[in-house]
């Protein structure tokens, strides 16, 4: 069956090539070939047992049921809401009422913590590595601000090792409070990155970053459900080199969990002018 799928962005008509999604997830996985962050334990799957059943073919069971255990976020690509910060149990999926989103592709190179005047807090270390406002002036100018409703930013170095990485040895670079700044101020809703978070992976709890993009105050976690920021945070997103910079077309598929966060399956579309 042949569909086609127009989209109107700032004006400007498109195709979307339904023919031409990209996956910029990492699957949650049960086996050796985990990724590996904050020192949690790794996702695992065990067949579900009772007396005369069991939930695995191989052991002689009538149909595979396993039970998984994994926590969202460190087991794979996740998405999370304000809920991640609030005393109040807010689900992921409560929040997300939009299907498809304008968004732009960008890459950025990490700068070292001595080389940028932007800070963070806690203070910063030697050895940190930045996300900067700077770089994501640099590299978003040339793209349409209609496509600033969701940003999709890849980190270099890039690589497949990405999928399997331990980032409590390999630290991983986060943003500097400017950039956060900088996207607020530029609108965007739904910020997917390459990393496992947009805070220092040891911060002292503080999530600054988390703080300022939901626009809750620094050290609060007081959150009016109704009244709650509906951007959404992806991380853990693993975007090949072969995926140009560009806009997209953002298909955010989220499942289902009454959690502040649950694996997604970002889908980037291509798009033609029309």
């Amino acid at each position: 069956m042949s569909m086609q799928l127009n989209a109107t962005v700032a004006g400007q008509h498109y195709v979307v090539r339904l023919d031409r999604a990209h996956n910029i997830s990492i699957p949650v996985r049960f086996d050796d070939h985990q990724l590996s962050v904050f020192g949690a334990p790794p996702a695992r799957a065990e067949p579900f047992a009772t007396a005369g059943f069991v939930g695995d073919v191989n052991q002689g069971g009538s149909c595979n049921c396993a039970i998984h255990t994994f926590a969202p976020h460190t087991s794979g690509t996740h998405t999370e809401c304000v809920g991640h910060i609030a005393s109040d149990r807010i689900a992921v999926c409560d929040m997300l009422v939009e299907s498809l989103i304008p968004a732009t592709l960008i890459t950025i190179a990490p700068e070292a913590a001595g080389e940028t005047k932007e800070t963070y807090d806690p203070s910063l270390r030697p050895d940190d590595r930045l996300l900067t406002r700077a770089r994501l002036q640099q590299a978003l100018q040339d793209h349409a601000p209609g496509f600033f409703a969701a940003l999709a930013i890849r980190t270099i170095p890039n690589g497949p090792d990405m999928l399997t990485r331990n980032y409590d040895v390999n630290r991983p670079p986060f943003f500097s409070i400017e950039a956060i700044r900088y996207l607020v101020e530029l609108g965007t809703e739904h910020l997917l990155v390459d990393i496992p978070s947009i805070d220092r992976l040891d911060d002292e709890g503080k999530l600054t970053n988390h703080h300022l993009f939901w626009g809750v105050a620094r050290g609060s976690h007081a959150v009016e459900k109704s009244a709650a920021s509906r951007k959404s945070i992806t991380e853990l997103i693993y975007i090949p080199d072969e995926v140009a910079d560009g806009n997209y077309l953002l298909n955010l598929q989220v499942a289902p969990f009454m959690a502040d966060a649950a694996p997604s399956r970002p889908l980037l579309y291509e798009l033609d002018r029309a």
